[in-house]
């Protein structure tokens, strides 16, 4: 009875201390992860800012209860912690692509852009450089060498027919040259017509060659051509199927990669982060930087070197979205959706594009 009555005071006695002593629910911490996208998302003196920053703070400024974290990731990090269920939501821009759609829910696009193509910057002088450097390559000089050999062997030939019939090409060395001149000019169509076969064999030869010095001519020429402003059409063209015989560079796991796969492009290099991409670029391990435009823009415009200079091409119409986790609660994405809605159709969203130079996008 006694043991009894202990316990009974000991029971009452606690009720009333956790009664006098409540203890709040722990909140859940929202996190919500980001990679560095300039002009959406950056660091700048410290803190983070940029267009999908400042819409984010916009979208959750509503939500007081929701307690948050952030977490800086590259790209292919960023989008695994989506799957795996460690980032709840990815604030900075990603593209809607089918296969992330997969394991990712995705809020109404709030930008809509493309992929662009960024190079080395070429001064006139490097470009005029690099042009006539051409002349200089084994490629030209095996042209040269081959064309070489087939007028020889034709003014040989010809020589060979001719030496003890005509005197225009004469007999020993002198005869050689003359057999050599005259299958140049016949090769090139000048015709000065001061030296011609006159047997029969000498005409064969002769004939034979003309029909081809037409056709060498012509693939000669197509191919110094090619030779010598291959380099600039790298850098020039605004197709980009011209970029799949270059080594392309792009980062990892972005919709931009899945593109050029998808697109047969064979001689891509991904690399983790924008930066190391960059660097890439720098040290000529890559020709081409493909990647989202805004950001090869942003990086123009505060190119203080004059590294890079972006090529006049567009591919690969993109949407860019935030990314939520599959495990997060419907309420929670329809606020965010609905916040984001009426940021978007607000005209402080029309002074943030022009703000960071995206209102022609």
């Amino acid at each position: 009875m006694k043991k009894a009555l202990l316990f009974l005071i000991v029971f009452t006695l606690l009720s009333a201390y956790i009664k006098a002593s409540p203890v709040d629910p722990v909140k859940d911490t929202l996190v919500a992860g980001y990679n560095i996208n300039p002009p959406f998302t950056f660091q700048k003196n410290g803190k983070l800012t940029g267009l999908s920053y400042r819409l984010w703070r916009k979208i959750i400024k509503n939500d007081t209860n929701t307690v948050y974290k952030y977490v800086q990731l590259p790209l292919d990090s960023l989008l695994m912690g989506l799957k795996t269920g460690d980032i709840d939501i990815a604030i900075s821009p990603l593209t809607i692509t089918s296969e992330r759609n997969k394991y990712i829910d995705f809020s109404a696009p709030y930008f809509i852009s493309n992929s662009g193509g960024l190079v080395k910057h070429h001064s006139s002088l490097k470009r005029i450089k690099e042009y006539f450097s051409a002349f200089f390559s084994f490629r030209f000089f095996n042209i040269i060498l081959t064309l070489l050999l087939l007028i020889s062997i034709f003014g040989l030939l010809t020589w060979y027919f001719e030496r003890h019939h005509n005197t225009d090409f004469g007999h020993g060395l002198r005869g050689m040259w003359n057999g050599f001149w005259w299958s140049a000019v016949t090769m090139t169509t000048v015709g000065y017509g001061d030296t011609s076969p006159k047997t029969i064999g000498g005409r064969i030869v002769g004939l034979i060659w003309m029909f081809m010095g037409v056709i060498l001519v012509s693939s000669i020429t197509a191919s110094i051509t090619s030779t010598l402003t291959i380099r600039k059409m790298e850098i020039s063209s605004e197709d980009v199927i011209t970029y799949k015989n270059v080594r392309v560079g792009t980062v990892k796991n972005s919709a931009t990669e899945q593109w050029l796969f998808d697109n047969y492009f064979h001689n891509v290099k991904s690399y983790h982060t924008y930066d190391e991409l960059l660097d890439a670029l720098r040290k000529n391990k890559i020709k081409v930087v493909a990647y989202d435009e805004p950001l090869l823009k942003y990086t123009v415009k505060n190119d203080l070197k004059n590294e890079f200079e972006l090529i006049r091409m567009k591919f690969n119409p993109s949407m860019y979205s935030l990314g939520f986790n599959d495990d997060l609660s419907e309420n929670k994405k329809e606020f965010f959706n609905t916040q984001l809605l009426e940021v978007i159709e607000s005209r402080d969203w029309r002074n943030l594009l022009m703000e960071y130079n995206l209102s022609d996008n």
